[in-house]
């Protein structure tokens, strides 16, 4: 599988990299709430950064998670889509996708950070025997201000523990999509976008899925015409570029390898 990677996209990512050095964030133990199965008993999460402080996170990821739970069987399989809200809030996945010759399976929640993902990964995605993965996660790591370089470490642990499991399923990194130019989002995410490129020229499995670039601005802020009013969260003609990005990648992969 070759994968291409522009001259001006590199430059784009890497213009964002030349900031100050960020501490080093540490897990941040959060309590598990009472019959919550799916958050750790001592509330720590082995990874860097922290879950989301958004107040219905926890909610969400007891009604998500109890949803996959009882999905599992019926999703074994399958091209697995792992992420926050933005892959969450892609609601015809499968019609978009309708035309590949596996299904496609949603494992997206809202507010979702890197430590959580980790936490899940096993039972949401791993046990579901995927033949492929789509991967969209970090924005709201960054929005917790979880260094670029703790996030991207994060991601490393991730890859490798999707390898050790299945070593030679495909799988499509997406870029972290553009947001609202405030809290110095624009720089930050072109930070961590140039780890992003790293890791995915790092296996020849892996395909960088440019999710930045047709949704930015010229300052590296989102596009109002692809977004909600908010900025973060795409309309549907902000999911008909990233479909336009990621079918072609998606529909070019051999489901044949594991």
């Amino acid at each position: 599988m070759k994968k291409f990677i522009s001259i001006a996209l590199l430059s784009l990512l890497f213009a964002g990299c030349q900031t100050a050095p960020k501490p080093v964030s540490v897990p941040v133990a959060i309590p598990a709430a009472r019959g919550d199965p799916f958050w750790p008993a001592d509330g720590v999460f082995q990874a860097q950064g922290r879950t989301s402080s958004w107040s219905g996170f926890r909610g969400r990821n007891v009604e998500r998670r109890t949803l996959f739970a009882q999905r599992r069987a019926q999703d074994q399989a399958g091209i697995v889509f792992v992420g926050d809200s933005i892959t969450e809030g892609w609601h015809t996945l499968e019609q978009d996708f309708a035309g590949l010759s596996l299904k496609v399976v949603n494992r997206g929640i809202g507010g979702d950070t890197t430590p959580n993902l980790l936490y899940r990964l096993q039972e949401d995605v791993l046990d579901l025997h995927p033949r492929a993965m789509v991967v969209m996660i970090g924005t709201n790591d960054l929005g917790e201000h979880t260094p670029p370089a703790d996030i991207a470490g994060n991601l490393r642990v991730l890859h490798q523990r999707v390898r050790v499991a299945y070593p030679k399923i495909p799988i499509a990194w997406c870029l972290v999509m553009p947001r609202k130019g405030d809290d110095t989002y624009p720089e930050r995410i072109r930070e961590l976008n140039a780890l992003v490129v790293q890791l995915a020229a790092s296996d020849p499995l892996v395909t960088l899925c440019d999710t930045f670039t047709p949704l930015a601005l010229p300052d590296g802020s989102s596009k109002p015409e692809d977004f909600v009013p908010d900025r973060l969260h795409l309309n549907p003609a902000g999911y008909s570029v990233w479909r336009s990005v990621l079918y072609p990648i998606v529909a070019g992969w051999d489901f044949g390898a594991k």
